[in-house]
């Protein structure tokens, strides 16, 4: 649980950010599915950026200056993928969190999941 807690709450910070990515590309990398897609990631590099991003949207917080688009469009995910990504993904975030920006996230996810889709 995020801060030693044992109590879900909602996600504040960008620590809660990077905990949420972490715990979220420990399923990733196990995933028979599209696990794959992530093997190779250097983490330490690959988590902050995420966080970032997710920072950006979420929290408003300035500092994320890559296109999230670009970097993932040599993938060639297929739909299958990116509703496994996007089950983990909520999955994950209802594991740890819960609150309006957890919420927040869950949608905002879903509909950045469709765009790339479309665009891809």
């Amino acid at each position: 649980m995020p801060a030693g807690s044992n109590e879900k709450r909602d996600i504040t910070t960008i620590q809660d950010l990077e905990f949420l990515i972490r715990k979220f590309y420990d399923k990733l990398l196990v995933d028979e599915q599209i696990g794959h897609f992530f093997i190779k990631l250097n983490l330490e590099e690959h988590i902050p950026k995420v966080a970032s991003f997710w920072a950006f949207i979420a929290l408003d917080s300035p500092g994320y200056k890559g296109n999230m688009m670009e970097a993932h469009a040599k993938l060639e995910l297929k739909t299958a993928d990116f509703e496994r990504w996007l089950n983990l993904f909520h999955q994950t975030i209802h594991e740890y969190f819960t609150g309006e920006t957890a919420d927040f996230i869950v949608q905002r996810s879903s509909l950045i999941a469709w765009t790339m889709q479309s665009k891809l």
